[in-house]
């Protein structure tokens, strides 16, 4: 009983903070010291009530009975372990690749290039009735060159739904993480020339002078622009688009967009404890069926016996 007093007030935790997890977009919470910790008592509590009532449980149902009871808890205490172990070793990075950039994903034994993206559009007359921005692409294909040491190691074409998998390590792209990136040409007074990476998940702060200004990409009908804005405190004020091959002047300073290039959005995950898992269901699975299978022999049996 003095168990179960335990056994209870952690789960109620664990579940607790399994709801609360699962409500965040990114629930690192999963692979948190403490979460993993709770886990392992919950685990460790199993155990003894498991140990503390095979006596009970051998008089009162029988062998058959206490093999599908054990079977069935070493099933949850291996899923236990898998998660454990799972959150402890591995990872999940969400990136974006930039086209004909290198990216370096800290823990990883290789870079990612991204050579390529190459996207197609449904036409207009595919569904005639729907919004074609809420669909995913027709064709979203990341053309990709692993490097080792700084040398190419391995090309790859990762697809949504098509993951890459290379030693263990999984490259899958989102569905709906694209978009257009450029560089923005600034010229000063004095002719010295700079160039400012504007990417959409982390605009810059430019200043030209007195003025602080931000850009964006935008797309009018088949044509790419840069709209600009000044910034005062929180107040975006827009003074201009430019357009490729054409400049604009700010207190002295010439702006021009540099190259346009695509990025997709890509997930990089690990989960070594899959296989751990999948041992653990087969094996939770079994139990329950074990126990429930004898269990009504057992009674079919025992009322043969009373009828007779």
């Amino acid at each position: 009983m003095a168990s179960l007093k335990v056994a209870i007030p952690l789960l109620v935790l664990l579940t607790g903070a399994t709801i609360i997890g699962s409500l965040f977009p990114e629930p690192e919470l999963f692979r948190s010291p403490w979460y993993l910790g709770l886990l392992g008592l919950q685990a460790l509590s199993l155990l003894f009530i498991t140990i503390i009532h095979i006596p009970s449980i051998l008089h009162r149902k029988g062998r058959n009975a206490l093999l599908g009871v054990i079977t069935t808890h070493l099933g949850i205490l291996v899923l236990i372990a898998g998660v454990i172990y799972g959150g402890s070793t591995g990872f999940r990075h969400k990136i974006r690749l930039v086209e004909g950039e290198m990216t370096v994903i800290p823990g990883l034994p290789f870079v990612i290039h991204l050579d390529e993206l190459k996207v197609e559009e449904y036409r207009p007359e595919d569904f005639p009735r729907m919004n074609l921005q809420a669909l995913p692409k027709k064709r979203q294909d990341s053309h990709i060159t692993l490097y080792r040491q700084g040398t190419p190691w391995l090309t790859a074409v990762a697809a949504p739904g098509q993951p890459v998998k290379v030693d263990d390590v999984t490259l899958l792209p989102s569905v709906s993480g694209i978009g257009w990136s450029f560089e923005l040409h600034v010229v000063d007074p004095g002719g010295r020339d700079k160039v400012i990476p504007v990417r959409p998940w982390a605009p810059p702060l430019i200043v030209l002078g007195q003025t602080r200004i931000m850009a964006h990409m935008v797309q009018s009908g088949e044509q790419l622009q840069a709209e600009l804005f000044t910034l005062d405190g929180e107040q975006m004020t827009p003074i201009g688009v430019l357009v490729p091959d054409q400049s604009m002047n700010i207190e002295g300073y010439e702006l021009a967009m540099g190259p346009v290039s695509r990025y997709t959005e890509m997930h990089i995950y690990n989960r070594p404890q899959e296989p751990v898992l999948v041992l653990g269901s087969i094996l939770m699975f079994a139990g329950l069926v074990w126990h429930f299978y004898f269990r009504h022999r057992d009674r079919r049996k025992e009322r043969r016996t009373d009828n007779a």
